[in-house]
Parts: C-alpha cells; structure tokens; sequence
C-alpha cells in the first residue's frame, strides 16, 4: 500500500513539474527565421554575443530586449494580420524601439557592427560549377 501511495504521489508531482514546464515553454516567444529553423530570443542573443563580444551586463540587458521585440512582434502580426500597411506601420515602430534601446545597451562600435552584419545581402548558397550529372 505504501509502494502504491508514493508510486501515486510521483506521478502526480511529475505531472504538476511537466505542466508548468510546458507553461514556462508557451511563454517563451520563438519566432521562425527565414531559413525555417525556430529562433529564441535566447538563441537570437547567443548569435549577438559571439559576433559583436558582449560583457554579462550587455547580454542580460539585450536579452530581455530580445524577448520584448520578439513576443511583441508575434502579437502585431497576430493583431494586424488583415492590414499590411498597419502591419508594416507596427513594425517599423517596433524597430525604432528596439533600436533606440540597443543604443543605450551596446557601445557606438557594437551598434555599427551590428548594422554592417544587417545591411549585407544575403546570398543563396550555391553548388560549385558542374555538369549537373552526379
């Protein structure tokens, strides 16, 4: 009978810890990149960090930013999805302020980094020249 309760008493609480993980997982905004793979502001701050060499403050600080643009850009595209030109509208506004607190956060040479890695063009990844036979 004791073997029984405790056995009932694990699954219950294993339950009630799987719950709140799952919570603390819709919580967290993921947003989907261009190439298809989900994009956390965990992740989106990682990548900031390795190419522009933040200190702890700067991560912890662009972190949060982060996960503010990224949860209030799913919310504008959910709540302005039947109006592009509003949609757009939104979002430039988003950027401004995501850019504006950047600039408090990162130092001007960050910044520019920072906006030389966003104005390259992205090119497609091509195969090397061949005959297309293998």
């Amino acid at each position: 009978m004791k073997g029984f309760a405790l056995t009932l008493l694990l699954s219950g609480l294993v339950s009630v810890a799987s719950a709140q993980m799952k919570d603390r997982i819709a919580a967290a905004p993921v947003r989907v990149s261009n190439g298809g793979t989900p994009v956390s502001a965990d992740e989106l701050t990682r990548q900031m960090a390795n190419r522009l060499h933040l200190n702890e403050a700067q991560y912890i600080r662009l972190k949060a930013a982060n996960q503010i643009k990224l949860a209030r850009t799913d919310e504008i595209q959910w709540q302005y999805k039947q109006d592009p030109s509003t949609l757009q509208a939104k979002l430039q506004e988003l950027d401004a302020q995501y850019e504006a607190e950047c600039r408090r956060i990162l130092t001007p040479s960050q910044i520019s980094l920072m906006h030389a890695e966003q104005s390259q063009p992205v090119l497609p990844k091509t195969e090397p020249a061949g005959n297309g036979l293998g």
